[in-house]
């Protein structure tokens, strides 16, 4: 399985890495990769798309364990 993850680093805090939960998991990396092209950058505030144009937010898939995750989409 596969979920969308937000990856940012911030200078005092450190990288931080967020499993939006939202869109659930996918089975396959092509539709989790589908899934963000859908949605990202226009579902986004004003703050987290400029950060998205400046590099300084990173969505990706990775891949999950299925114990415990989230239902496929």
């Amino acid at each position: 399985m596969w979920a969308v993850v937000v990856v940012t680093v911030n200078l005092l805090v450190g990288p931080q890495a967020v499993v939006i939960t939202d869109a659930g998991t996918f089975k396959t990396e092509a539709g989790c990769q589908a899934a963000i092209k859908a949605s990202v950058p226009s579902s986004l505030d004003a703050a987290s798309k400029a950060a998205f144009a400046a590099c300084g937010r990173k969505y990706v898939c990775v891949r999950v364990d299925e114990r415990g995750a989230l239902p496929p989409r």
